[in-house]
């Protein structure tokens, strides 16, 4: 009997362990939705939707909202459906809703937090706070947010963190969206050796620190200290290592991506080289996901996985977010046979952040004017990064909101002078001989057919020299003889010729003084850029011809 009890004894103790570390436990998720089912001694008893049965504490000063107005612990009843989160093994908010009514709650009552993983349309995947993944869905109606000013959804990047606002309990319709400013956003990458891993303090110290610029490594600091959270994932050979056990791997070479967080620079995520770095500047040509491992142009195979650092518009994303034609700069782990990446940073910008953009690059010759619309003849259009040519007519629509701007007279215009003026005319007309009048060029930057803003100037300029350059903004200047300039780190330039963006080795001066400057689906001055914004350039040369902040 002993030996039976003890075996029973056992038995609860495993089973009590996995279930505590059963994929979802509350504890792990950091949330739950169900069902009040009961109470117990200073707890509540909640049945998930499958039928999986929870008894809970409560942490002190727990928020709880019903109809999104605080109540008192009482004020929840059984059988009311609740959302919690948790903070260790307590709830630290709990909400619900009074109504009789089904699935109705407030309008954007019920909210998810997370990072966008993948943008298909109007299908979006977000990897939220818990740690799953959820797939929503957008409509024309959804308001989308950013920094608290209304903005296009083409502004949204994969790697993005959102919080999503529903008006419905069990609806994947997004009302609102808003999009967390730059809070995910990569800084910087750097090398350096791994001196410390303070744990009182959170911060990881780093030696002989660099600093990935311009497709090669710059020294920056001979030390560094870096917060950090437990929360950073920190992987060596795709194996994720305890921030307890960073103290084992002192001495070792790691590279780490920062983020700027609400203006304070932290770690977002760390990998530590296992054996030898090799570095690759080449297109990725094929993606086998089964095995994960990828193919350069130059036939070289090199594998992937969690514990990569990948690096694309910017942000950090996840694996999902490699696609095949990518150009990439590389840091490979191991030897020449078997490399896996340490880091992936993709090189490609498109003049849309995703499938979801329906925005244009126009250039050419104003054949007639018209209230609310204009005709373009022999017009180029940027596609795939390089203009390509239309013998025939374009027709595009503006209203009092699109931005026109006369370059030869350096001022901006209305519609109305717009329309009324000789931009546009019929040069068989003795009145057009008479005053030697010729038909102008434009710039136009469009949502579809709509013209958000337009240049125009008396001359066309030679498309042929121009080209799309992307890069950081690392410094600006307001230059007493040439303007706005801009000086471009991290910058890549696309080559027609190889069919790929080519990493640039130096920083390149850019004035930016009579551009068509567009942001967030908007018009800007030049003197609305600051360091750190990320551009995508149309340009001859020196002289920038449209920018498009990423």
């Amino acid at each position: 009997m002993r030996r039976i009890a003890v075996v029973l004894l056992l038995f609860l103790v495993i089973t009590t362990t996995l279930s505590y570390a059963s994929p979802t436990s509350p504890y792990i998720n950091g949330y739950i939705e169900g069902y009040i089912s009961g109470w117990s001694d200073g707890g509540i008893q909640i049945e998930e939707y499958d039928g999986t049965m929870h008894t809970l504490s409560f942490s002190q000063n727990p928020v709880l909202l019903i109809d999104q107005r605080p109540v008192n612990l009482q004020d929840f009843k059984v059988g009311m459906e609740v959302y919690a989160q948790l903070t260790g093994r307590r709830i630290s908010y709990m909400d619900s809703f009074s109504t009789e009514i089904p699935g109705y709650i407030p309008p954007g009552g019920k909210v998810r937090s997370g990072i966008v993983q993948e943008i298909d349309r109007d299908q979006i995947v977000v990897k939220l706070a818990t740690g799953g993944t959820e797939t929503y869905f957008t409509t024309p109606a959804t308001i989308v947010l950013k920094k608290g000013v209304n903005v296009p959804l083409s502004t949204l990047y994969e790697g993005d963190r959102v919080k999503l606002y529903f008006d419905e309990a069990g609806s994947a319709l997004i009302s609102r969206m808003h999009i967390e400013g730059d809070s995910v956003v990569v800084k910087d990458l750097y090398r350096g050796v791994l001196n410390a891993a303070d744990n009182y303090n959170t911060a990881l110290i780093l030696g002989d620190v660099e600093k990935l610029e311009n497709g090669g490594w710059k020294s920056v600091e001979s030390s560094m200290s870096i917060p950090y959270t437990d929360e950073v994932p920190i992987y060596i050979g795709g194996q994720t290592v305890s921030p307890r056990n960073l103290k084992y791997y002192t001495g070792k070479v790691v590279y780490m991506a920062v983020s700027s967080f609400f203006g304070k620079t932290r770690a977002e995520k760390m990998v530590i080289k296992s054996q030898y770095e090799s570095t690759y500047s080449d297109k990725i040509e094929e993606i086998n996901w089964f095995t994960g491992i990828f193919e350069l142009s130059n036939n070289k195979n090199i594998s992937f996985n969690d514990g990569t650092i990948i690096i694309k518009n910017g942000r950090l994303v996840d694996q999902y977010g490699i696609n095949p034609m990518s150009d990439a700069f590389i840091i490979a782990d191991g030897r020449t046979g078997d490399l896996a990446a340490n880091v992936i940073y993709i090189y490609n910008e498109d003049i849309n952040n995703s499938n979801i953009g329906q925005n244009y690059i126009y250039a050419g010759r104003l054949d007639q004017i018209l209230q609310n619309k204009v005709v373009m003849e022999d017009f180029f259009v940027i596609n795939e990064n390089s203009w390509e040519s239309f013998d025939d007519e374009k027709e595009l629509y503006y209203d009092n909101d699109t931005t026109i701007f006369d370059l030869e007279a350096g001022e901006k215009i209305s519609p109305e002078k717009f329309y009324a003026g000789d931009y546009a005319v019929d040069e068989d007309t003795d009145y057009a001989k008479d005053n030697n009048l010729k038909d102008w060029y434009a710039y136009m930057f469009t949502d579809g057919d709509r013209i958000v803003g337009i240049t125009v100037k008396k001359n066309m300029d030679s498309l042929l020299r121009q080209r799309a350059t992307n890069g950081i903004i690392g410094s600006i200047s307001d230059d007493p003889l040439v303007g706005w300039t801009v000086e471009l780190k991290n910058g890549a330039d696309w080559s027609d010729r190889k069919e790929k963006w080519i990493a640039k080795t130096v920083d390149t001066s850019i004035n930016v003084e009579k551009a068509l400057i567009i942001k967030d689906g908007k018009v800007i001055s030049a003197d609305e850029l600051r360091i750190g914004d990320r551009l995508y350039i149309i340009r001859d040369g020196f002289e920038a011809k449209v920018v498009i902040v990423k």
